[in-house]
């Protein structure tokens, strides 16, 4: 049986792929397609090629399942890790924080928006707009008021915003400092999301935050999710 002409296409640019180590032609190739051209290539299993297309395969499908568990939500289309823009969640207060972050995200050739001042007690339309458009959403939530024990609250306001990213199939990233009581910080998919803080190491660790945002945005890139 002759194998039709999309799927010989789909041969050689893999083999390109591996001849010169530009994969960017790979990334444009659909899932459905690359599963089709598994069937129609399988006499040649025993390839490089055809190694590479199974690996492919195994890596879109996982990067597949792992939207569909954690990011996308019925109704509505998420931005998450399409753009390079972040939303910061943070109070006013920390200003001191909060700027060094913001340096460090452009540093990294990212960009950052926020709620203004005039937004506080509320979530307004326009912080609605800015949560759903962005890429990514950090939260830095920081001690409050003291509970007996010693621990302490957070603020309700980041809580909410938080949860509006949540709504709109962002994966939260949470910078929470030390001693911040943990049920005020509320859910997120996966503890690998929190990142613990204290005031001296906090650019080291939001250092650490861009980087991972960075390697999340450039394999969605990688993999054609964008």
């Amino acid at each position: 049986m002759s194998i039709p002409e999309k799927y010989l296409a789909i041969m050689n640019k893999l083999a390109m792929a591996l001849k010169t180590g530009n994969f960017s032609e790979i990334a444009a190739i659909s899932l459905d397609d690359l599963k089709l051209a598994k069937i129609h290539l399988s006499a040649d299993s025993s390839q490089p090629y055809y190694s590479l297309l199974l690996q492919t395969i195994s890596e879109r499908e996982k990067a597949t399942m792992d939207t569909k568990e954690g990011v996308k939500v019925s109704g509505i289309e998420s931005n998450y890790a399409k753009n390079q823009h972040i939303f910061l969640a943070h109070r006013f207060a920390e200003d001191d924080l909060v700027e060094t972050l913001k340096a460090i995200i452009q540093q990294h050739k990212y960009f950052w928006t926020e709620a203004k001042k005039n937004d506080l007690s509320k979530i307004s339309t326009d912080v609605l707009a800015k949560i759903k458009k962005c890429g990514f959403f950090i939260a830095v939530i920081t001690k409050q008021h003291e509970l007996q024990g010693g621990n302490f609250t957070a603020n309700s306001w980041l809580i909410e915003e938080k949860g509006a990213a949540l709504a709109f199939g962002q994966r939260p990233i949470i910078m929470v400092e030390d001693g911040v009581e943990r049920h005020y910080v509320g859910f997120v998919q996966n503890d690998e999301q929190l990142f613990h803080f204290n005031k001296e190491d906090f650019n080291a660790k939001a250092e650490g935050v861009i980087k991972r945002i960075d390697n999340i945005f450039k394999k969605y890139l990688g993999q054609g999710l964008i």
